[in-house]
């Protein structure tokens, strides 16, 4: 009679109460193991987008290279010493790149082509060093060759400043548009000297002193530039002024 009693109270009461304290236990279903073909296919998946990835980081560093090789061949104020010597920098580049890209796209090995992907950004330091250095040389060189013209100028107005008596309205502005020349002269030559250390291994060496330097040599283009601004602002009211005088004094 006891026996009888406990299994109705298990069958009615207490199956049910385990059942309520552990929902999950009959309710799990089993992932079945992705099958070897799936698996393949995920790796060829996998390797084919890395495949893309190194291509297209590497083609747009080759074209940002080649941009900027032509570029420094027409810079003025570069010594041909430093032009040959950022020139071959690029060829050695567009070279080792070149051959990392036939080397990647023949990589049938996931883990390989990883490590070969990782050396496009570790190797280089393309556009953490090597471009941001190269645009910063052609921007101080592009002032360079601006303020030489506004030099020019400001001798030739200095000139006509005098012929007509120094007056010292125009003095005053010739005053700050030379001041302004000059500073522009003290900031591309400031990055010149800067920029022209830097390489991919000092990157590596001290990657924060290496960006430090490019982002002081950025605001001093950026100095440079409001200088010429400013200095080509003063001698647009000379030459207005001086044609003033000009038509202003009676002819004898």
């Amino acid at each position: 009679m006891l026996t009888k009693k406990i299994t109705t109270i298990i069958t009615a009461g207490g199956l049910t109460a385990m059942l309520s304290l552990t929902p999950f236990a009959f309710a799990q279903t089993v992932t079945p193991a992705p099958t070897e073909g799936a698996k393949a296919a995920n790796q060829a998946a996998r390797l084919a987008n890395l495949h893309t990835l190194a291509d297209n980081a590497i083609s747009v560093r080759l074209t940002a290279l080649n941009t900027a090789s032509t570029r420094i061949s027409g810079l003025v104020k570069l010594s041909t010493d430093q032009k040959n010597q950022y020139t071959g920098e690029i060829t050695t580049d567009v070279n080792a790149l070149s051959s990392l890209k036939t080397k990647a796209d023949g990589d049938t090995d996931l883990a390989t082509l990883r490590t070969d992907y990782r050396s496009i950004f570790t190797t280089y330091r393309i556009y953490a060093e090597f471009l941001p250095q190269l645009h910063l040389l052609v921007a101080s060189d592009t002032m360079g060759a601006t303020t030489d013209k506004l030099s020019d100028l400001a001798t030739k107005l200095q000139s006509r400043i005098q012929s007509a008596g120094n007056p010292s309205n125009l003095t005053s502005l010739l005053a700050d548009m030379q001041a302004k020349i000059a500073d522009a002269k003290t900031q591309y030559n400031a990055v010149e000297s800067q920029v022209t250390s830097l390489t991919p291994q000092s990157y590596d060496t001290n990657p924060a002193g290496t960006t430090a330097t490019l982002k002081t040599a950025r605001s001093e283009i950026q100095t440079g530039v409001s200088d010429l601004k400013a200095a080509f602002a003063d001698a647009k009211q000379l030459v207005q002024a001086l044609q003033t005088t000009v038509t202003a004094t009676p002819t004898p």
